[in-house]
């Protein structure tokens, strides 16, 4: 149980009037306040969206991102049940750790109106992490945190290390129409990096040979070695908690955007090869040609690859490498990249 806030105004005589609290009438005058001054929350954080649909058609109220690249999940008690409350937080955070650099940016780009790298910059004053998205995070925000809520946040946090808590705002005003806002947290903030830290819960990027023992145990060791060896002449390869992502810059200004990617884990196989995924439509404006042209060039097999809500040029096509001749069919194609933007420039 959260310890009861309350609040005395010393006056000039030395004398204590108790402020009595007030209740706030809708949790959307909290979210306004927290879109006006995220702060609120934290220093180090920076809402990238606001109703951010999912792909169960629910929306988040606010996404955010932090310092270290990290994304936050804001839900609004509202009229919830604590039950519904925590499970549809946790329910969003399943969607959040699967999205992809490149969603997040379309995400930010809707929300801010400009690319999320100069916001990032400008607001922290450093550039926006290589790898974005390795943890995420979750925080009920309400007016009232009922016991129940406070027990199932608290279980969350100390026995399983999952990085989800609650802010509790509560209002007060004074006699003479003075208002106060109190914060405070269901679990101390360092006690939430404790409890990640001591569970071991906090994902880290793979590192080449992590990436490559990966391979190795899906049965693709070589391939993946000779995929990344003969790619990355052409284009710089960008590591991933399970990809390793190849970067162009765009004809339209955008840098280092993904154009391919491996997987060398997930549904790669000795027996079906190495998983691959190319933004047809990315990699066809890199090299000036037409799309077709460039799924001419895919060895046999490809099919459809998009998720959900994806942009256009985020909607590509995925296959297998099986042997050599399929690593060339690709090195083929980027491998114009280099020459088309030396030609451009």
């Amino acid at each position: 149980m959260a310890e009861e806030v309350r609040i005395w105004q010393v006056d000039k005589a030395d004398a204590l009037t108790e402020i009595k609290r007030s209740s706030l009438d809708r949790e959307a005058r909290i979210e306004k306040w927290i879109l006006n001054d995220v702060s609120l929350l934290s220093p180090d954080l920076l809402i990238i969206g606001e109703q951010v649909e999912t792909a169960s058609g629910n929306f988040i109220d606010l996404l955010c991102i932090d310092r270290s690249g990290s994304l936050v999940i804001v839900e609004l008690k509202r009229d919830m049940t604590p039950r519904e409350v925590t499970a549809q937080a946790l329910d969003y955070a399943s969607w959040v750790k699967d999205l992809r650099a490149d969603g997040i940016e379309e995400i930010a780009m809707r929300h801010l109106k400009e690319p999320l790298e100069d916001v990032f910059q400008s607001k922290f004053g450093v550039e926006l992490p290589e790898v974005i998205n390795e943890h995420h995070a979750m925080l009920v925000v309400a007016s009232e945190i009922d016991d129940s809520t406070e027990r199932i946040i608290r279980y969350l946090s100390e026995t399983y290390g999952v990085d989800i808590n609650a802010v509790r705002f509560q209002f007060f005003q004074a006699q003479d129409g003075h208002e106060f806002l109190i914060r405070t947290f269901t679990v101390a903030p360092h006690e939430v990096e404790q409890n990640i830290k001591r569970s071991g819960t906090k994902r880290t990027v793979l590192n080449p040979e992590e990436m490559a023992e990966v391979a190795r145990e899906a049965g693709v060791g070589e391939l993946f070695k000779q995929a990344l060896e003969s790619i990355s002449q052409y284009l710089r390869p960008r590591w991933g908690k399970t990809v390793c992502r190849f970067m162009a810059n765009l004809p339209d200004g955008r840098r280092n955007k993904v154009v391919f990617l491996l997987e060398p884990g997930g549904e790669s196989s000795a027996e079906n090869g190495l998983v691959y995924v190319i933004y047809s439509k990315r990699l066809a404006a890199c090299l000036g040609i037409d799309e077709d042209t460039v799924l001419s060039h895919l060895p046999p097999g490809h099919e459809r690859y998009e998720w959900q809500n994806a942009p256009e040029d985020l909607r590509g096509w995925a296959g297998h490498l099986r042997n050599n001749e399929d690593i060339q069919k690709i090195v083929d194609l980027v491998k114009n990249i280099e020459r088309q933007n030396s030609t451009e420039s």
